[in-house]
């Protein structure tokens, strides 16, 4: 090979190049957990959902929504009456009392919602999770209406068609260290019995934890409790 000459093309150089734009970081879709429970000598897998025509869904996830709302609104109380100062002197013997407002409606986002019958009754067991946020107040000391509340609720619906609530977990983003948040998985057979339990996970700043309940009446009963790190 030759060597170039003055009249010869040169390589370009890299100094010359135009500086890249930075690329958008890539988006990373949300980590979705699935059960798996093998035994050899277990029951065939079933599917406990509970099949219902979309009107009668809708009416039932509204409903249950609902009781969620009312969660909501109990929580954003408590933590008020935690973090407000006493208010000031009582109203005077004939003094008005302020009319009643309405309640405020939670904004909730990410709802999910499941109807299962567990353990073959016709009986639903219904569950929503959701993340919800109150309407700012003009209050100056409006704390809670900041917070992004992460709500998980499990709900019965006995043959008359009533709900009653079995469980409520409410939690928020600021207090996940003494009240985890309960993620529901979906439901399985844990022991075999041909029966469905409630599989949920547990997170908070200690870590994460999984946890099997089963439905007796209007109340969970846990089944296993893991600890969180372990």
């Amino acid at each position: 090979m030759f060597p170039p000459t003055a009249d010869s093309p040169q390589p370009a150089t890299k100094s010359a190049a135009q500086p890249r734009a930075p690329s958008a970081p890539a988006k990373t879709a949300p980590m979705k957990l699935f059960p798996a429970i093998s035994d050899a000598d277990g029951p065939e897998p079933q599917s406990y959902k509970y099949d219902m025509k979309p009107d009668d869904e809708n009416q039932l996830r509204t409903k249950v929504l609902a009781l969620a709302a009312d969660e909501v609104r109990a929580r954003a109380k408590q933590l008020s009456a935690a973090t407000t100062l006493p208010s000031g002197p009582a109203a005077k013997p004939g003094q008005r009392k302020p009319a009643a407002s309405h309640p405020p409606q939670p904004a909730f986002t990410d709802v999910q919602f499941w109807a299962f019958d567990l353990s073959n009754s016709n009986e639903p067991i219904l569950i929503v999770t959701a993340a919800a946020r109150l309407p700012q107040s003009p209050k100056a000391n409006a704390e809670p209406s900041q917070l992004q509340f992460l709500v998980t609720l499990v709900a019965r619906q006995d043959i008359n068609g009533d709900l009653h609530k079995v469980v409520s977990n409410v939690t928020d983003t600021d207090h996940l260290d003494v009240l985890p948040q309960l993620e529901f998985i979906d439901a399985v057979d844990a022991d075999g019995d041909g029966r469905g339990e409630l599989l949920f996970r547990q997170v908070s700043d200690a870590g994460s934890a999984f946890v099997v309940y089963r439905v007796i009446g209007n109340q969970l009963w846990a089944l296993f409790q893991g600890t969180p790190g372990a």
